[in-house]
């Protein structure tokens, strides 16, 4: 009788620790194919970092998310949402320069009749995101005003980011002004200046990246 009653619970124990790690593969296995592996961080193949702010779009200052626009379950042949996110200061001589040439990239990629040739289900949005890179200097002036005064200035249709504290500036560890991005409808980035060719601009880097024709 002790024999058997040893026995039993052996094999109590036995079955105990077979259903533990029953658990615990399974466990492993279901945050294996939930969790997303793709880096956060500013490099062509990351997962963008959070960007989220203050923008204004020619009549009012909204909230807006980069995230509460991401489709994390697009791949390459969905329709879907590029942006082209310039981090830039309203002061910067190459930004002031570059901003008429984004003035008639505008008109080719984004609004309701873009030029450039894309699928219906694929669409473009441009976003600035303006920095403070030199606040307290002399004739480097900041404020919401400054914003929406450069945007008129060049007829920008598209939106500003107000980040003159500079949150989004440092999450995305901004080197200087403009810096480019383009990213893909999932979050990750197709194109960035810090890694860009040499000779390589964000223009081209969309007409190569942003398909072309009829729907998909």
């Amino acid at each position: 009788m002790l024999r058997r009653n040893i026995c039993n619970e052996a094999g109590a124990r036995s079955d105990g620790l077979m259903f533990v790690s029953v658990l615990f593969i399974t466990a492993f296995t279901y945050i294996a194919l939930t969790t997303n592996p793709v880096y956060t961080g500013i490099g062509v193949g990351d997962r963008a970092p959070d960007l989220s702010g203050e923008v204004w779009d020619g009549t009012s200052w909204t909230d807006f998310d980069l995230q509460d626009n991401i489709d994390s379950m697009w791949s390459e042949g969905d329709g879907g949402t590029y942006y082209m996110i310039e981090f830039m200061d309203t002061n910067c001589s190459a930004c002031i320069s570059s901003a008429s040439e984004i003035t008639s990239q505008q008109s080719k990629w984004t609004g309701d009749s873009p030029t450039r040739s894309m699928p219906e289900n694929v669409t473009v949005e441009f976003l600035a995101v303006s920095i403070s890179l030199r606040e307290g200097t002399e004739g480097w002036d900041y404020g919401q005003t400054e914003i929406t005064d450069f945007r008129t200035e060049y007829e920008h249709s598209f939106g500003y980011m107000d980040d003159h504290d500079n949150d989004n500036r440092d999450e995305w560890g901004i080197p200087g002004t403009p810096t480019y991005f383009l990213v893909a409808p999932n979050g990750i980035i197709l194109y960035a200046t810090p890694d860009a060719e040499q000779g390589l601009s964000i223009w081209d880097a969309m007409d190569y990246e942003i398909p072309t024709g009829g729907v998909m």
